[in-house]
Parts: C-alpha cells; sequence; structure tokens
C-alpha cells in the first residue's frame, strides 16, 4: 500500500472512528518524539538465553533443548500460518500485522519455559496481534493443566480487525485464554483490579514511553513476589531503562535478533 493510499484509508477510518484516528495520531507523534531521545544501550548488559536462565534460576524444570522439541510444533505451525499469507498484500485486512518482525526464536522459548518453570496461574499480556508469544505461554499453560492468559489487545488501523487478533492460536490452545478487546489504557486497570495479583505481566502493545511507563507503573504494584515484568522492544525508548531505575531493580537483557532487546525484571 503506497502512502496516498494509506493515508485515503486513515482518513476515512478515522471519520467513522474520530477516538480512534486521534489515538493513531498521537501514538505516531510520540513515535516520533521518542526517537529524539537518547536511547540507553543495552549491548553490554545483554545475555544469551541460556545465561539469562541460569541467572534467574538455580534449577529448571525444564532444559533449552528439551523446549525446543517441545514447540517445534508451534513454530511448524507459525511458519506454515505465515506461508498462506506470504503472497497477501501488507497492510490488508488478510495481513493487518507485519510478519518479517515474527517473534524471536529465543523471546518465545524464554516465555515457555518461564511458564513451565514458575507455573503462573495468572498472566497478562498486552498487544496480541497474530498471537505468536501467546501460543509459546498457552502451551506451558495447557502442559502445566493450570494457569489463565488474559489478553489485551484492539483495533488500531482501517485494516485491522477483531476477527485476525490471535488468529494463529489453535483451539485446543484457547481453554487456557482469555481475550480481553480494548486497549490497554482502557482495560488494563480494570482487570488488574478484578485479578486482585498476577504471576507475570508482558508487554507488547504500544511502544510508546508513555504507554510503557503506564503500563509498568500500572501493573507493577500486582505483581505477586518472584513474579516477573517484561518488556518486548524495550529499544524503542527509555520507558524500561527508566523505570528499572525507578524501582531501583536490575534486569535481565535477553539479547534478540538484529539488535532487539528483551527485558524482566524478577521481583524478588
Amino acid at each position: 500500500m503506497n502512502k496516498l493510499a494509506y493515508l485515503a484509508k486513515f482518513l476515512v477510518y478515522s471519520m467513522s472512528n474520530p477516538k480512534k484516528g486521534r489515538e493513531v495520531i498521537n501514538s505516531k507523534l510520540q513515535n516520533m518524539e521518542d526517537s529524539l531521545t537518547n536511547l540507553y544501550d543495552y549491548g553490554s548488559t545483554k545475555s544469551s538465553l541460556e545465561d539469562t536462565m541460569n541467572k534467574l534460576f538455580d534449577t529448571q524444570s525444564i532444559s533449552i533443548s528439551e523446549a525446543k522439541n517441545n514447540t517445534e510444533h508451534i513454530r511448524d505451525h507459525i511458519s506454515n500460518f505465515f506461508d498462506k499469507l506470504k503472497h497477501e498484500n501488507y497492510p490488508s485486512k488478510k495481513k493487518p500485522y507485519p510478519t518479517e518482525y515474527s517473534l524471536d526464536d529465543n523471546s518465545g522459548l524464554f516465555l515457555y519455559i518461564l511458564c513451565k518453570t514458575i507455573k503462573p496461574e495468572k498472566i497478562i499480556e498486552t498487544g496480541v496481534a497474530y498471537g505468536l508469544s501467546s501460543m509459546y505461554i498457552l502451551q506451558a499453560l495447557k502442559e502445566n493443566n493450570k494457569g489463565i492468559l488474559y489478553s489485551i489487545d484492539s483495533i488500531f488501523s482501517p485494516w485491522q480487525s477483531k476477527e485476525m487478533i490471535g488468529r494463529v492460536i489453535p483451539d485446543e490452545l484457547k481453554i487456557r485464554w482469555e481475550f480481553v478487546f480494548g486497549s490497554s489504557s482502557e482495560k488494563l486497570k480494570n482487570i488488574l483490579s478484578q485479578l486482585n495479583e498476577i504471576d507475570i505481566f508482558f508487554h507488547d502493545s504500544l511502544h510508546t514511553y508513555k504507554n510503557m511507563m503506564f503500563e509498568f507503573e500500572t501493573a507493577w504494584p500486582f505483581i505477586t513476589k518472584n513474579g516477573f515484568l517484561i518488556s518486548d522492544d524495550i529499544r524503542d525508548n527509555n520507558a524500561f531503562y527508566d523505570f528499572t531505575k525507578k524501582i531501583n531493580k536490575n534486569p535481565f537483557i535477553l539479547a534478540q535478533k538484529e539488535n532487539s532487546f528483551f527485558g524482566l525484571i524478577n521481583k524478588n
């Protein structure tokens, strides 16, 4: 879709959805503002998946090699799903999210191993898109035979639809999935109040400083002792770095592909 076609679609969408239109414009402006900031360099603090797990846990209920074997069918499922989309134009109703920025294997394996190790009862995830990270979490919950994943996401553009959110997640994993339709600014506080406490909070929604800091500050008081706050795309701005300084916690930084990082805070 060229820029002119994008603009035309967005204008039509904004006329019928003025609130959403304003939200998109505000997020674009925030991203522009964030891009002018000198970003913290996580390069010297990053760790491999193996090193990260060894730092977090003296003993793990499952090895990385076992986790890879147990989740091979997930990667195959995702690959097949993307194959069906490769001839579709992005952005479009059939391909509302990019596929080239798919979940890093280390991140998916980390989420799976973490859930297998601590056996969480309540997890909140903001941002779903096709549902790649959700699949790894839900696979672990299925094997644990306990826990619920609450996922928050909404429609932010004219080519997105409620039906495509979590589209990759197979039905057999949805038994432990609660999808909450709406933005985190609208839904997060209410869900946290209802749940009272959570074991894991995972941010992967709107990656602006303002939204990330809002989610971190809102979720942190509800995370149980020894629970986790996790954030994808921490290099988009300094929200994660500033939050760790605010709460005086040393984070764990998981290296991903293409110079991106996964941030973790253990509430011990």
